[in-house]
């Protein structure tokens, strides 16, 4: 089946990033390396397409620390007021527009999934990945003024470690995003109602993690139990307790995210969606996403793009 006649939900592609700086007396304000695995800006260095209200997805990682602005900051059609100062975390490919009151200002980091995992090296900071996740699957995390200048430091660190853009300076940068990272997951940790940061939330973050990794090959339950070395009772037990979902519907509701977004900013067909999101019987991923969600996937379709007026080219 050939689906390449069909437009997609446009990405913007890490590789890219240097074209849409902003240009001042023939100059771009700032100098970006598209083969350094690193961007640190800011949102008036870049195009307006920074604050777009299209819906887009990026093939990369980003933080976003919004110091001034107001609107909504809409992530997989999940709408969110924006509160500054307050940092935002999109996992690589998530779908999010802006809708702006207020321009935004603040500090905006990119980096692709090799940055913290290096191919070539043993340093491994797949952790902090589990904590991206975690942090990007909340609505946001409020930075209150006892926490600023803390937080402050480390970015002007990042920032000055950013500027020298030597291979030495990649090490620093790991180092110093890991424990901003860190330093906002506790933050985060402290405005909840339980201790998120237990061994056994870390592990329901770790599955989480890989729901999102593996979601179209791998569906059982027992599989994901194996990969974390754990029973599947355990994962079970546990995943509900803290979650309040099953794990078979963690991993049913990652499949239907994808399918709304695919939904919403393709003009696949539904049989053609079944058959990208490995349902080998197309019939039954319609009466599969009735199910999870209350409608069919045409009404949603038509539902979506009218709420927030997606058209496609």
């Amino acid at each position: 089946m050939t689906m390449n006649n069909k437009k997609d939900l446009p990405f913007h592609h890490y590789s890219e990033t240097y074209k849409y700086v902003n240009i001042n007396d023939g100059h771009p304000v700032l100098s970006i390396d598209p083969n350094f695995p690193f961007v640190m800006t800011q949102f008036g260095f870049m195009h307006n397409r920074a604050q777009t209200e299209t819906p887009h997805r990026h093939d990369y990682f980003e933080i976003l620390f919004i110091e001034d602005g107001a609107g909504q900051h809409i992530i997989d059609y999940e709408t969110y007021e924006i509160k500054p100062p307050c940092f935002y975390f999109l996992s690589k490919g998530q779908i999010h527009l802006w809708k702006l009151k207020k321009p935004l200002k603040g500090k905006v980091i990119l980096f692709p999934r090799e940055f913290l995992i290096p191919p070539t090296t043993a340093f491994n900071q797949e952790g902090d990945l589990g904590i991206f996740k975690g942090l990007s699957e909340a609505p946001y995390v409020r930075i209150n003024d006892e926490n600023l200048p803390k937080i402050q430091e480390i970015l002007n660190n990042i920032k000055e470690e950013y500027s020298r853009k030597s291979e030495s300076s990649l090490s620093m940068l790991r180092a110093y995003s890991h424990i901003l990272l860190v330093n906002l997951l506790r933050i985060y940790a402290n405005d909840q109602p339980t201790n998120i940061l237990d061994p056994s939330n870390t592990m329901v973050r770790k599955f989480r993690q890989l729901v999102s990794e593996n979601y179209l090959v791998i569906r059982s339950v027992q599989a994901y139990a194996d990969l974390i070395g754990i029973s599947s009772t355990h994962l079970r037990d546990t995943v509900k307790n803290i979650t309040g979902y099953s794990p078979g519907q963690l991993i049913r509701q990652e499949i239907i995210f994808e399918a709304k977004r695919r939904l919403a900013n393709t003009e696949l067909t539904t049989a053609e969606i079944g058959y990208a999101l490995n349902f080998e019987d197309t019939s039954y991923f319609s009466r599969f996403f009735k199910r999870e969600t209350g409608q069919s996937p045409l009404n949603y379709r038509k539902e979506i793009r009218k709420k927030y007026k997606i058209k496609l080219l």
